[in-house]
């Protein structure tokens, strides 16, 4: 379980050289944008309500609800103070060309550990979740990482620099991943903790995140972007529904 997640942890922090091959053309942009980005919100949300809320309820039906509004809440206060926007898109009017370039590092680096904590806690719960709930955060990093590149071009880094900066905020995946684990053992007991905040963070990324960036930037595709989020959806419905059945019971 522990080699899995570090494996998976640090797969997707390598997602964010994949700026260097995508950035300049606007056309594999928008291709990202447009299905991998609505099947990601499908993935998450099946995540949430297939696994992590019936985990939360099941270990503590007393305190679950408190802790997923906990991790919903906090992320959205912790968002609002860092005053951080995630970038999926290219957009020549935002301020983050000019001088938001650091914040957005930081912001990055404080999102992506986040992210760790969450793969962790997956893959805690079981394995197979792991690497579920590890895919969706690849699908949601893939766009966000090819923008992030962009604005740090834009806002006057080299290629090399950009590549070696937006990596360095992209390890903090593998800390938080890491951090989880070496604490897990303290933490069986309240397990319930982890899922509920991690259900709480999904939610908050997939429904103030996410869809808004869909329903905004890709109104003239609703129907491909929401076919492909229900995609995501039943996707993690059948395979919650095979591994309750045939294989390990999550």
């Amino acid at each position: 379980m522990i080699f899995e997640a570090l494996i998976a942890s640090i797969c997707i922090s390598l997602i964010s050289l994949i700026g260097v091959f995508f950035f300049g053309n606007k056309g594999y942009m928008t291709g990202t944008h447009r299905f991998m980005l609505p099947i990601a919100v499908g993935v998450f949300l099946g995540i949430i309500f297939f696994e992590l809320i019936p985990e939360t309820f099941e270990a503590s039906p007393q305190w679950g609800a408190f802790t997923i509004l906990g991790g919903f809440f906090g992320f959205y206060l912790f968002s609002h103070i860092l005053d951080t926007y995630h970038h999926h898109h290219f957009d020549n009017t935002d301020d983050c060309y000019r001088d938001g370039a650091s914040r957005l590092l930081i912001g990055g680096a404080i999102h992506n550990f986040a992210d760790g904590v969450i793969v962790a806690t997956a893959f805690m719960a079981n394995p197979l979740l792991g690497m579920i709930t590890a895919f969706g955060i690849a699908l949601h990093e893939i766009p966000q990482e090819i923008a992030k590149f962009s604005v740090l071009i834009h806002s006057g880094y080299s290629r090399t620099k950009a590549t070696f900066y937006n990596f360095l905020s992209a390890t903090t995946v593998i800390v938080g991943t890491l951090v989880t684990l070496v604490f897990s053992t303290s933490l069986t007991s309240h397990l319930f903790l982890l899922t509920g905040i991690s259900a709480g963070n999904l939610l908050y990324i997939a429904t103030t995140d996410l869809i808004p960036e869909l329903r905004e930037n890709h109104k003239q595709h609703f129907t491909q972007t929401f076919v492909a989020t229900l995609f995501g959806v039943a996707l993690i419905g059948l395979l919650t529904q095979l591994t309750h059945h045939f294989l390990i019971p999550l």
